[in-house]
């Protein structure tokens, strides 16, 4: 499945590279992912927006007024909670707190449509589309403090799957963005991911994949 949906992607950029009145760019930027509603790995916890990163690559194929994009992203999404829990030391509760730092990684297939209104300075776009993704990562880190004098932390590794404590690899969704280009090409945009795909196997939760992000381009 994995090997498949690269060859996809290399086909889509591909198509877009050798297409006519199309320009080849780069975009850099920060996620704001959420996981929403709830994990199996952290299902009584306060969830939080955390502040992940992503590189792509992307074609711009100009048809009239209107731009198609299609690219291809490597996207950190996921969550951080904070679970609040006393535990008893000699006859007294301390406070307990468990912080959770979840990273999914992310190849994305993002396909945008937008449409282009020209000024002096650059372009003004807006629009959107549908993206497929497909997780080749996941990993979590957990850090457990106790009053204000012990601190532990572990990393475990996030498995794919069908199986309940296994997370869905493949993930699909639409975007909107907006957006703007200079004429000497660098681009900045920001954009919305709402995922569609419950990637939870376990039935008593669901989770989709949410977030905001910021990125910088240039077009060549």
């Amino acid at each position: 499945m994995k090997k498949l949906f690269i060859l996809i992607a290399l086909t889509v950029v591909s198509t877009g590279i050798m297409a006519q009145n199309a320009q080849f760019g780069i975009r850099m930027g920060l996620n704001f992912p959420s996981l929403q509603s709830s994990t199996s790995f952290s299902p009584n916890s306060e969830y939080k927006t955390s502040t992940k990163f992503l590189l792509g690559i992307l074609t711009n194929i100009k048809v009239g007024n209107a731009t198609l994009q299609p690219g291809l992203n490597f996207s950190v999404k996921g969550n951080k909670s904070v679970e609040q829990q006393n535990s008893i030391s000699y006859g007294y509760p301390v406070p307990y707190t468990t912080e959770r730092n979840i990273n999914l990684y992310y190849l994305e297939i993002p396909v945008n449509l937008f449409y282009n209104k020209e000024i002096d300075l650059g372009t003004f776009y807006a629009g959107g589309g549908p993206y497929g993704a497909y997780a080749i990562n996941g990993r979590m880190r957990s850090i457990n403090k106790r009053d204000i004098y012990i601190k532990r932390g572990h990393v475990d590794n996030i498995s794919f799957g069908n199986e309940p404590t296994q997370l869905k690899a493949a993930d699909f969704g639409v975007n909107a963005v907006a957006g703007f280009r200079l004429k000497n090409g660098m681009d900045l945009s920001a954009s919305y991911g709402f995922g569609l795909t419950n990637i939870s196997n376990d039935a008593a939760y669901k989770s989709h994949n949410r977030q905001i992000s910021l990125a910088l381009g240039y077009l060549f």
